[in-house]
């Protein structure tokens, strides 16, 4: 469409520039029309000049008939017409010939006399004049024929180019005028589409307008869901800790506190396992439409993922804060209905409050220390933030950091107990005990730095260490003497335990079935198809399988049942009490019957009296260890120890 418009235009510019030439050629050509004038003027030129002659003849026969201004006058017009022949398209007509030059000259000279003579003129000499005046007639006569057939053949051939001319103007004329036609439809099919255009572009704009709102409400909600938890609709962590410095920023400086209570749920976890991750999501619903009921105008009630939750409070002192935590313990152990289920759960709470300049980061942590000793106090329990409870975070990193070091440093080292027959107290096998000797803290008991190790994933250094010493030193003991060690539940579960149990035995080229693995029950909670299957595997080459602390478990009666043990341990809790408790007595008497008839060896660990010794021995129990057999032992004192 642009490209027509365009073309159009300029046939336009062009017709108008040769519309221009066109009149310009007309304009010449009109000017042609103009030499008839130039025959008249030579026509009246004759006639006036026979008219003079007729007066001068007149004047001459009669000279009081015709007075001299008559004839100063008729001279006058004379001469007048003789410039006309003298000047103009007339005067270059003449001057094409010769003979109308000399005519010109001749007829100049006649007047030019008669006009010097006018005044004096005596009627006897005027028929010589008349005689000179005379011998012009003819050349006048036949300039005046001459200048009429030229100009007749230039008013023909003028007449001839208007003529073509105006078929030409003619043309262009009706060629403008189709063109402004088609300009015309041009411009308004233009205009046609640029309406439907406007419409398009009005109806995109109201589209754009209605896209905008949309994105507009669509950012709202976006900005809502990024500062808010999906599940429970409560303010999330970004927003809380947000919240938390303004919150801070405005008290600082002033009178003002800032206080956190921290919540962590007892018991979700096991709703979500037994009950599913639905009743788990109805759960946390309830919990959090039970804070925000709580929560007062100026307390903020957040999810910060999980079952953990965190109230920010302002204006609270240590009592205030206390008692708000009363009461969402109360109302968080209040029984919640889910479906069909009556479930009942818990609360700790850790409470922090702002004293001086505090960043949100630093209290945040304060509030995370006080609900991690609410917890180690028990359910239901609040705590609020004291100093030392920083000073114990700092020993516990410390604590964490020498126990990264410990291997590397030489601080560890594998000590072991004896096991012996119940029946003849023969030495049968050692139980391999991670001890840590550390240069500042003394001798750390394994029941604290092991579960320190779990916590932090270390005790997988520290078991593959532990099986590869005892391997590597139970090389140099009698062929039929047997090593036990310690799996941790954390060890275990990992991906890479049946590679290490492995890696230890080809290190140390001990025989598989000198090696015996104990496990505790906590492993076999899910008992799932990975944890059976890791068991048979390392029965399938010949290592011992015992379980640990039995009886002190959640079913161990259903865990002896399909899992491939070789031994049961005899929890020491049992014994402990053998001699003066029927009901002891009675557990021992049962488990090593159980053991008996599945064909599996029993062992009692603690024995210390000779009394807990006879007792088992005359209940049956296969083996024992205990301090009345030996304390645990470092590896260079077994050979002084087995030769007593």
């Amino acid at each position: 469409m642009r490209k027509l418009v365009a073309v159009i235009i300029c046939c336009f510019v062009l017709a108008t520039g040769y519309i221009a030439f066109v009149i310009a050629e007309r304009q010449t050509a009109l000017q042609k029309f103009a030499r008839y004038n130039d025959s008249w003027a030579v026509s009246q030129t004759v006639a006036e000049y026979l008219r003079l002659q007729n007066k001068l003849a007149v004047f001459a026969l009669n000279p009081g008939k015709i007075d001299r201004d008559e004839l100063q006058l008729r001279l006058d017009i004379m001469l007048s017409r003789l410039e006309l022949l003298k000047q103009g398209n007339l005067g270059a007509f003449i001057n094409e010939k010769q003979q109308w030059r000399d005519l010109v000259t001749r007829l100049d000279a006649i007047l030019a006399r008669l006009e010097q003579d006018v005044n004096t003129l005596d009627p006897a000499k005027v028929p010589d004049l008349l005689s000179a005046m005379s011998a012009l007639d003819a050349p006048m006569t036949t300039l005046a024929s001459s200048s009429v057939a030229y100009d007749v053949n230039l008013i023909d051939t003028a007449h001839e180019d208007v003529r073509k001319l105006h078929i030409v103007y003619t043309a262009l004329a009706g060629g403008l005028i189709l063109c402004g036609i088609a300009l015309v439809i041009l411009l308004l099919r233009q205009n046609d589409l640029l309406n439907r255009a406007q419409k398009s572009m009005r109806g995109l704009t109201d589209d754009l307008r209605a896209a905008t709102l949309e994105l507009q409400a669509k950012n709202v909600r976006l900005e809502h869901d990024a500062y808010h938890d999906a599940l429970t609709g409560l303010p999330n962590r970004a927003l809380f800790r947000q919240e938390l410095i303004e919150r801070l920023r405005r008290s600082f400086g002033g009178t003002g506190t800032t206080a956190i209570l921290l919540l962590d749920l007892d018991g979700f976890k096991d709703v979500n396992d037994t009950l599913g991750h639905d009743a788990g999501d109805a759960l946390l619903q309830a919990v959090a439409q039970r804070l925000s009921a709580i929560g007062g105008d100026y307390d903020m009630v957040c999810r910060l993922g999980g079952d953990e939750f965190a109230v920010v409070s302002d204006d609270l002192n240590e009592d205030a804060a206390r008692r708000l935590a009363t009461k969402l313990i109360d109302q968080i152990s209040r029984t919640y209905q889910l479906g069909e289920q009556e479930v009942k759960i818990g609360t700790c709470i850790g409470i922090a409050i702002s004293h001086g300049a505090v960043d949100a980061d630093e209290l945040f942590k304060r509030a995370d220390l006080a609900l991690y000793e609410a917890k180690a106090i028990g359910p239901g329990r609040a705590s609020v933030f004291k100093v030392r409870m920083q000073k114990q975070l700092t020993e516990k990193k410390s604590f964490e950091a020498d126990l990264q070091t410990a291997l590397q440093n030489d601080e560890m080292e594998v000590y072991y107990q004896p096991q012996v027959a119940t029946q003849t107290r023969k030495l049968c096998g050692f139980e391999a005990l991670l001890r840590w000797k550390h240069p500042v803290r003394g001798d750390v008991p394994p029941s604290v730095f092991i579960p320190v190790a779990e916590r932090t994933g270390l005790i997988h250094s520290l078991g593959k260490w532990v099986m590869e010493t005892a391997c590597r030193e139970a090389m140099g003991w009698d062929e039929d003497m047997k090593v036990a060690v310690n799996l941790s539940p954390v060890q275990f579960h990992s991906t890479n335990l049946i590679q290490n149990v492995m890696g230890a035995l080809e290190k140390s080229g001990l025989e598989p079935s000198r090696l015996e693995l104990e496990i505790t029950e906590s492993i076999l909670l899910n008992k799932s198809d990975q944890t059976i299957n890791t068991l048979s595997r390392l029965k399938a080459v010949g290592i011992k399988i015992a379980m640990d602390d039995f009886g002190t478990g959640y079913s161990s009666l259903a865990n002896l049942r399909g899992v491939p043990f070789d031994k049961i341990k005899i929890d020491r809790s049992f014994l402990r009490d053998i001699t003066s408790d029927r009901d002891a007595l009675a557990i021992v008497e049962f488990v090593v019957g159980v053991g008996r008839s599945l064909r599996m060896t029993t062992i009692a660990e603690g024995i210390e009296t000779e009394e807990q010794y006879e007792c088992v021995r005359r209940l049956g129990c296969d083996q024992v260890q205990g301090y009345l057999i030996s304390r645990p032992l470092p590896a260079k004192e077994l050979v002084a120890w087995s030769s007593v």
